[in-house]
């Protein structure tokens, strides 16, 4: 059945199956498409906006998502989890003469925020949303990695900097979507790779050079074979400046351009639709998902199962709906932020906390409501009457209102995937911040004084302040920073940490799907760039076969069904 969502009033659909999961999970049929769904989630997410600020209890300085103006109180981590405080001395009545979501809102004027979410990290104050890091700096989304800088979903990796979902990698630069990699710089869609330069769908490869869609080659440049002399020439000539790095990129683009592209970034999956997925099953329109199972609307997930609309969920939540941020779930809806939990409804940073209901920052508790504490009987019954109460208001089943968030539109990860100005967000009374963390005009260097080649750099540099030649904003090289680039002869970079990340996440696909036919004309693309080099099952006739793709029809790029894709790459 179709159904116009009531936001952007695009037509969407709900099949039997989601009918049968909104009836497990005791829900109505969601009033929003799930584009417009994921974007109500992502703006409670604040991942790269920091601030300094000092702690609240002990008063120690430290980094927040949450600047000093905010209405709550905010604690370091030490003290957040401590035992020093209670979330239950700040819960109150529920009153039936007031809407849930304005109860919702007086908690949130009143319970303190953990400043920055960074589990069990060493040396990595400045990470954010990560866990048992080492040496870090500037990641986001991360875990178990070490001596890395400036990215977001950097997995069990070290010594990689300026690379985005990258999982179990090492020396990498610039990298996006590249797993098991050492040594890899530039490249996109790589896996199990060492020595690459630019290289895109590459598996399996080494010593490449501005390559694509290769599998298991050697001393290859521009996907042809070359002595190992000659590879070491051509690398060391397209790391010698900035300049010739930029040649080789402006090459790359075009190649990329002219290759054969797979319908979706999907390995070892079943039944699956999305892009960027990895050992799913009876996953529908899922996005960077790892190990998804019977699970719709997922994004940035590890092991869900039969979990539908989730953002950054991971450790097998299970039988869970419409959760931004969630570590090891069980039954639970509408909430934020929430770590070994189940039978939750409309929480935020609530941890080890079970059969609960519109609390915040609870930890180890059970059977409360708006933070008090009840007996399981009392519990139950006025649970009950709240749901009821919500339902009749025709809010039950449906997110937190993005004018419930604690930040403003432009400070979340909304920002990043439905960009908004300030005209827009305010229009929809979803908060705007003219007061985000940056600098402007404080540099000490011109961009065009920043040397072209790192040899001869000295330490001095780390004291410099530089100007992004995009948007202007102050930024510093960090002598860790300064030791990988000089270990890499890599140059240093002209843009800020920020606009580097946001022009790599330009080269991923958007949350979107379109249903298209494959494009093999069984001789030569439409486009006239790409010829076939074998024969494939539908012979000289072109290609029937339908999918779901995040590569838009008006894209230019030549798109393959699986079975015709993998006919033609080497």
């Amino acid at each position: 059945m179709e159904k116009a969502c009531s936001h952007c009033k695009e037509q969407f659909i709900i099949t039997d199956k989601h009918r049968a999961f909104y009836g497990r999970m005791g829900v109505p049929e969601p009033t929003l498409c799930p584009s417009c769904r994921q974007q109500r989630r992502l703006a409670f997410r604040n991942e790269r906006t920091l601030y300094q600020r000092s702690c609240d209890l002990c008063k120690k300085n430290l980094v927040s998502i949450y600047p000093a103006s905010t209405p709550f109180p905010v604690y370091c981590g030490t003290c957040w989890w401590s035992d020093a405080w209670d979330g239950t001395t700040y819960g109150f009545d529920w009153d039936p003469s007031q809407s849930f979501f304005d109860h919702y809102r007086q908690l949130q004027t009143r319970v303190p925020r953990i400043s920055i979410l960074s589990i069990t990290s060493e040396n990595s104050d400045y990470t954010n949303n990560s866990a048992d890091n080492k040496n870090c700096y500037l990641i986001f989304a991360a875990e178990n990695s070490e001596d890395c800088y400036y990215g977001r979903l950097v997995q069990h990796c070290r010594n990689c900097v300026d690379s985005d979902n990258i999982y179990d990698s090492e020396r990498c630069y610039g990298c996006i979507d590249c797993r098991n990699c050492y040594d890899v710089l530039f490249s996109e869609r790589c896996s199990t790779g060492t020595d690459i330069l630019f290289g895109f769908g590459l598996s399996g490869c080494s010593n490449c050079i501005l390559c694509t869609n290769l599998r298991n080659k050697e001393y290859h440049i521009e996907n042809k074979p070359v002595s190992k002399e000659e590879f070491i020439l051509r690398k060391k000539e397209i790391l010698s400046s900035r300049e010739e790095i930029e040649k080789a990129r402006l090459l790359f683009e075009a190649m990329k351009k002219k290759s054969v592209m797979k319908y979706a970034d999907i390995m070892k999956c079943e039944n699956s639709s999305g892009d960027y997925l990895f050992n799913c099953h009876d996953a529908e329109m899922s996005f960077d998902a790892t190990n998804a199972k019977d699970s719709a609307f997922v994004n940035d997930a590890l092991d869900p199962i039969d979990f539908y609309d989730g953002n950054n969920i991971y450790y097998q939540p299970e039988l869970c709906y419409d959760i931004m941020g969630a570590l090891k779930t069980y039954q639970c809806m509408c909430c934020t932020y929430i770590f070994y939990g189940s039978n939750l409804a409309y929480c935020g940073s609530c941890h080890n906390t079970s059969d609960s209901l519109g609390c915040i920052g609870l930890k180890k508790n059970q059977y409360c409501i708006l933070n008090k504490q009840y007996d399981k009987e009392e519990y139950e019954r006025l649970r009950t009457k709240i749901v009821e109460s919500m339902k009749n208001e025709g809010v039950w089943g449906e997110f937190f209102p993005i004018s419930l968030s604690p930040f403003a539109y432009n400070e979340t990860l909304a920002m990043t995937y439905f960009h908004l100005d300030k005209e827009q967000a305010n229009a929809y009374g979803w908060g705007w911040s003219d007061m985000l963390s940056s600098t402007y005009g404080k540099e000490t260097m011109k961009p065009d004084a920043v040397p072209p080649m790192i040899d001869g750099v000295s330490d001095a540099i780390t004291k410099e302040i530089l100007a992004c030649t995009h948007c202007g904003r102050n930024y510093r090289i960090t002598p860790q920073e300064l030791a990988f680039y000089t270990s890499m002869h890599l140059p240093l970079p002209l843009l800020s940490p920020e606009c580097r990340l946001l022009e790599r996440q330009s080269h991923r696909n958007p949350r979107k799907l379109w249903t298209r036919t494959c494009t093999c004309s069984g001789a030569q693309s439409e486009n006239g760039l790409y010829v076939n080099t074998a024969e494939h099952d539908h012979g000289t006739t072109p290609c029937s076969t339908a999918f779901q793709t995040a590569y838009a029809p008006d894209r230019s790029e030549t798109i393959y069904c699986e079975g015709c894709y993998h006919k033609e790459i080497l």
